[in-house]
């Protein structure tokens, strides 16, 4: 992979750059809203507030919320441009490379596996360039933000997040260790239903003179698609999982924060009240992040 980002030309480079400072603004309005959130729970829980303070506060957070909206939309051009360009290009190269090739080495990648690679492989890389500018780089850097934002605030909470961090990784890594082989299967199956839709098109007499036409390509139909099938109700647990942890990290944090606050002394039960908030946000975000 990295020698095909090698491949990206001044243009996609400079839009890459771009986009990575629209995630630092992104992320940096993402975990400010908490804040925010946090200045209006001890304005309103504070006897003789005015309400201009806390709508003051309330249009911040808006505001945040207007700027998130706004990058995301900037990020996602950014990368839909890049990735678009560097697969034509991509593309462009293989067709050449291949326009050289002599029959021999044709015949030893196979003409089904070199439209494969022309076309599927090529929308694969596509996709993971895409997430790579929208997840792989927000993601760290979402992370360390939010770690550093929640450092110190308690070390019960801090415990709580990294449990829920490693249940996390668990479930992702078991989802990716089992469904990873038969996505790399895909491929090569995907490569295979070409070949057949090929030689049943270029032989079509042969094939209907043996009456093969539905054996020959309902078999690799058939392959393809519980390899497929097997591949996504594998991944489909992530979600449920994730969101499981989500919502369980919600509720130990309160659970923790109910603890905490019921231990404190009357002056610091609106402070803890209002970092348990706080906290929970950031929390999300570093369990989103990983």
């Amino acid at each position: 992979m990295i020698k095909l980002l090698k491949k990206l030309t001044k243009k996609d480079m400079a839009l890459a750059g771009l986009a990575f400072l629209l995630i630092l603004a992104q992320v940096y309005l993402n975990l400010t809203m908490p804040d925010y959130m946090s200045d209006m729970t001890v304005l309103v829980q504070t006897e003789g507030s005015a309400m201009a303070d806390i709508l003051a506060a309330g249009g911040k957070m808006l505001l945040c919320a207007v700027g998130s909206l706004l990058t995301a939309a900037c990020i996602a051009v950014c990368a839909a441009k890049i990735s678009a360009n560097f697969s034509a290009n991509l593309r462009g190269q293989v067709f050449n490379r291949v326009q050289s090739f002599s029959m021999e080495e044709i015949g030893r990648f196979s003409t089904s596996s070199l439209i494969t690679r022309s076309t599927n492989d090529i929308t694969q890389v596509q996709m993971v360039l895409v997430l790579g500018l929208e997840v792989f780089l927000k993601a760290p850097v979402t992370a360390v933000w939010a770690i550093c934002k929640i450092a110190g605030k308690s070390w019960q909470w801090t415990a709580t997040t990294g449990i829920a961090v490693i249940i996390l990784l668990c479930i992702v890594g078991t989802c990716v260790m089992v469904a990873m082989p038969k996505f790399r299967k895909l491929q090569i199956l995907t490569d295979n239903i070409n070949r057949v839709t090929r030689e049943n098109l270029t032989g079509l007499r042969v094939v209907r003179a043996y009456n093969a036409e539905n054996y020959q390509f309902e078999k690799a139909n058939d392959e393809l698609k519980r390899t497929q099938l097997f591949a996504n109700r594998t991944m489909t647990i992530l979600m449920p999982g994730i969101m499981l942890v989500m919502n369980g990290l919600t509720l130990a944090v309160y659970w923790v924060g109910a603890y905490l606050i019921n231990d404190a002394g009357m002056q610091d039960k609106l402070t803890l009240f209002s970092d348990m908030i706080v906290f929970s946000q950031y929390a999300m975000q570093v369990v989103m992040a990983f």
